[in-house]
Order: structure tokens, then C-alpha cells, then sequence
């Protein structure tokens, strides 16, 4: 494949993707400012994952039968539809939450579809040795990208409300099919017609894989347990303590998401200058360690007495929450990038997007339910604790993988 196909694919995503990261900073503040329930924001984003879960088997045999490229432009130009539907709903003054929700599983739906045919493709426009490289840029066009969106979301929503938001997000995901619909694709896999019997022979065939490999294995039960308790508490718990309880404005908010970000950003640029080479393992363990401890600082600093030490949302506290958000980016791109990598290297073409949707459902399918748990406990218990204690099943989490996977897990070959 070609340096061009690799650079309408990277270019789609970093249009789309700061679109998403506007909407992604947005749609909390909505809520809350709507509801200030986390209850409601935590069943948000159960909606937002969910769907997307039960669809992936059927979408990841989808993305080994169909043109991959064709699916993604498909989908983007779907989504593109709805969220400009959620536009004119807010223009006509008729929006209301229970819309909001089913919109979003409706596009979370697609997401699956979108997802298996864009992860399945990457290593189809890369040579094998040029893998670790191509997901720190792409992991580098996600930081930047979010970095620009989240910061733009905190202003667009604070000045012009959630239906500007939408009208850009909505313009991304249609600029983004454009540019894929010129990378030249043309996977076509032969196989024979598909039938209700052959589709879950073919899901089948997916996870006969995923458990028979067992350095794989070991990385999705490990992702599983990580993303549980670490994607809620970013998606809920932290945007619930920095708006509701330290009462940063919504354009700090923006902020404080647009340094997490630049920490992926500047992880993935450390990867792709200075550690591609570098044994993906190695890069992994440490970022594993160093976030660890990262979660337990900062859960010192959410303590109510130093919140209200340091100034509450003056500047200084700002900035102390900042320095935090970046370097957890950092070594969150320590993480993920080898991690996508290694699961690259461990699955074969013909069965990429089915494994791949496979991978999807095993690490994010206690998420939701995660989400709404979190949801429960900030109205219920404090804010901090939930925190510390989140780090702490983070460490042991952490130790007992380290301890038991099997190297093929950490460098496959």
C-alpha cells in the first residue's frame, strides 16, 4: 500500500476525531448542566458503549467479508445524518435527554461498524516492522486532535450552546468520508453465502482463536479488567469531581481534557522519535507503573482539605490538576500503543476484524456497567474516595498481569 492511503486514513481521523473530541467534552456539561445527576451522565455513557458491544461480533464478521474502506465512509456519512438530525432537534427547541439517548446508541451502533473496518485496515496500509511506528502517529494525530477539540468544546459550548456542537461534529464525520473515499482499497476475501448458521460459525472461529493464543488472551483479560475501572473513572468520576465538585468552568474543563490529551500526544511522539525500535514490552510495563503511581498522587491531591488548600478552582489548583492530566497522557500512550501493536501482531488478516470486534467486547465489556456503578456512588459517597480506591484495584490489577502473562503477551514475533 501506498504512503497516500495512509495519509487519507490518518487524515480522516484527525478530522473526525476533532469533531468527536468537541462533542466528547460537550455532551457531559449538557447533561449535568441539564440534570446534575451523574446517575444520568454514568446511563450516557453506558449508552454510548453498550450498543456498540453487542453489535461488534456481527460487525467484525462484516469487516472480514466487505470492503473495509466502503464500510468506513458508509458509517461516517451515517453518523454525519444523525448528528445533524440532533442539530435541527436543538434548533427547533425540541430536544430533550430521552433523545439525546437514543441518538447515541443509535450512532453507537454504527461506531461498531466503523470500528472493525477501521482497525482491521490499519495493518493492511503498513508494512509488519513499520507497525509500532504507524500506531504512535496515528496515536499522535489522536492527541493533537484531541487536544484541539476538547479546548474547542468547552468554548463552543460555553458561547454558542449544543447545537453548534453538534453542527460540528456532524460537518467532521462528512469531511472525514471524503478523504477515505479515495484511499485505494480493494480487500474482497472470498467466502461462501453468508447464513444465520455460518455468522456465528464465523464469530466462532473468532474466539477459538482469541483463546487458543494465549499471549492474546492474557492481554484482553488484563484490558477487560483494566478498562473497567479506569474508563469510567475518566468518563464519569473525573469530569464529575472537576465541574461539580471543584467547579472549574466549562472552559477549564475543556482545558484539563486538552492536557490529557497532550500527554498522548507527546507520548506517541516519544514512541515514534525515540522508543519504536524498543521491545513493545518494556514500553508497556513502564507505563503501566508510572500511571499507577501517578493515580495515587493525584488522589492525595483530591483530598476536600488540600482541594480547599490550594484555592479550590482558583489558577493554582488549575494548574496542579493540569501537570497531573498531562503526564497520566503520557504514559497512557506508554500503554495503549504497545498494546495495539502486540494485539496486531498476534492476529492474522483473514480473521483481523472478527478478532478485533472479539477484542472489543472482552476489554470494554464491563464498562458499562462500570459506568453506571460510578454514576451510583457519586451520588451516594465522596468523590475522593471513589478515586483512591479505583487506584488502588488498579494496582493489584497491575501486579497480578506483570506477574503471570506470558512474554508473547508483552513481545510477539
Amino acid at each position: 500500500m501506498s504512503k497516500k492511503n495512509f495519509l487519507l486514513y490518518a487524515a480522516g481521523k484527525l478530522v473526525s476525531l476533532i469533531g468527536t473530541g468537541v462533542q466528547m467534552v460537550a455532551i457531559p456539561l449538557y447533561i449535568l448542566d441539564l440534570t446534575g445527576s451523574g446517575t444520568v451522565m454514568g446511563v450516557f455513557t453506558m449508552l454510548s458503549i453498550l450498543p456498540r458491544l453487542l453489535m461488534a461480533p456481527f460487525a467484525g464478521v462484516m469487516g472480514d467479508r466487505f470492503n473495509r474502506r466502503n464500510m468506513m465512509v458508509n458509517m461516517d456519512y451515517a453518523r454525519g445524518a444523525v448528528i445533524f438530525l440532533l442539530a435541527a432537534l436543538v434548533h427547533m427547541d425540541v430536544m430533550n435527554i430521552t433523545i439525546l439517548f437514543v441518538a447515541q446508541a443509535v450512532v453507537s451502533i454504527m461506531d461498531a461498524v466503523f470500528g472493525s473496518a477501521t482497525m482491521a485496515m490499519l495493518p493492511d496500509l503498513v508494512p509488519r516492522e513499520h507497525l509500532t511506528r504507524a500506531n504512535s502517529i496515528m496515536g499522535s494525530i489522536n492527541g493533537f486532535s484531541m487536544i484541539i477539540g476538547p479546548v474547542l468544546g468547552g468554548i463552543i459550548y460555553g458561547l454558542w450552546g449544543i447545537e453548534m456542537v453538534f453542527l460540528v461534529n456532524a460537518t467532521s464525520f462528512v469531511l472525514s468520508a471524503v478523504s477515505e473515499m479515495f484511499i485505494s482499497y480493494s480487500w474482497r476475501p472470498q467466502r461462501e453465502a453468508l447464513t444465520l448458521k455460518r455468522l456465528f460459525a464465523e464469530i466462532k472461529e473468532g474466539l477459538v482463536f482469541t483463546y487458543a493464543k494465549r499471549g492474546l488472551f492474557y492481554l484482553l483479560i488484563f484490558a477487560m479488567l483494566l478498562n473497567a475501572l479506569l474508563g469510567p473513572l475518566f468518563s464519569v468520576v473525573v469530569p464529575y469531581i472537576l465541574r461539580k465538585v471543584i467547579g472549574f468552568s466549562a472552559s477549564q474543563f475543556g482545558y484539563l481534557e486538552g492536557f490529557f490529551t497532550g500527554g498522548i500526544l507527546l507520548g506517541n511522539v516519544v514512541i515514534a522519535m525515540f522508543l519504536s525500535r524498543k521491545p513493545t514490552g518494556n514500553i508497556m510495563k513502564s507505563g503501566l507503573v508510572i500511571q499507577i503511581g501517578l493515580m495515587f498522587a493525584m488522589s492525595f491531591v483530591l483530598i476536600p482539605s488540600i482541594i480547599d488548600f490550594l484555592g479550590g478552582n482558583s489558577w493554582l489548583f488549575f494548574g496542579v490538576i493540569g501537570v497531573f492530566m498531562l503526564l497520566m497522557g503520557v504514559f497512557n500512550a506508554l500503554i495503549n500503543t504497545p498494546f495495539l501493536t502486540n494485539v496486531q501482531k498476534l492476529v492474522p488478516p483473514e480473521i483481523r476484524a472478527r478478532t478485533f470486534s472479539i477484542i472489543e467486547v472482552i476489554a470494554q465489556i464491563a464498562v458499562p456497567l462500570g459506568s453506571v456503578v460510578y454514576g451510583f456512588l457519586l451520588d451516594h459517597v465522596a468523590s475522593h474516595i471513589t478515586y483512591f480506591v479505583v487506584a488502588v484495584v488498579s494496582l493489584i490489577t497491575t501486579i497480578v498481569f506483570v506477574n503471570v502473562a506470558p512474554e508473547e503477551s508483552f513481545n510477539p514475533e
